[in-house]
């Protein structure tokens, strides 16, 4: 009888112990293969999008909003929490004027009715990962978040003048991101100050 016991126990203790080790293997193999939040696991990320930009426009004695421009963005992100990411963005903006502008030269006066512009921006942006934060399950292939911005940059016009000026911006943003894999997302932003919309690829 004390034999036929002491085989049920082992058989259990070993049938146990083995569930246990195959439990373990499947986490481990989950979580090395599983998404890994907003970041996928990584100290930082990376984007590169095109969207519309309206930074204030500043000098010595004026300030004021310009035209609607267009942009190529480049940003990365990086965690300092684990649902928090503090990056920049800079890039490429182009800024639209239009009315009829006159520039008077020694020789000649120079008339047209659009004027462009180029700006290097250049903005720090901090971003609370909303999804990560309330430890939904979506969040480890969506990312949706929220956060601040503020920066500028110096710009030159198109036009013969050659005219130089800096701009300012600064506002909120609110995004949303999806990992169809690991290694690439794609991406919608809006609000205000580096872009009132933007729009992309994260890897």
């Amino acid at each position: 009888m004390k034999t036929i016991k002491y085989f049920i126990m082992l058989t259990l203790l070993y049938t146990t112990s083995g569930l246990m080790l195959n439990a373990q293997e499947t986490r481990s193999e989950t979580t090395s293969k599983g998404r890994e939040g907003w970041n996928q696991g990584r100290a930082a990320i990376f984007s590169v999008g095109v969207g519309g930009t309206r930074p204030i426009a500043v000098g010595r004695s004026y300030a004021f909003l310009l035209y609607p421009g267009a942009s190529i963005n480049f940003s990365g992100e990086f965690r300092v929490h684990r649902f928090v990411g503090f990056g920049f963005q800079t890039g490429i903006n182009t800024y639209f004027e239009r009315g009829r502008v006159i520039r008077y030269y020694p020789d000649r006066a120079v008339v047209s009715s659009w004027r462009t512009s180029i700006g290097i921006p250049l903005a720090l942006k901090v971003n609370v990962h909303i999804l990560e934060a309330a430890n939904n399950r979506h969040a480890d292939y969506l990312d949706v978040y929220a956060g601040l911005n503020v920066g500028g940059g110096p710009a030159f016009t198109l036009d013969p003048t050659g005219y130089t000026f800096g701009f300012i911006h600064a506002g909120p943003q609110v995004g949303i991101r999806y990992w169809p894999s690991r290694s690439i997302a794609v991406f919608g932003e809006v609000g205000w100050g580096a872009t009132f919309a933007n729009i992309g690829l994260t890897f």
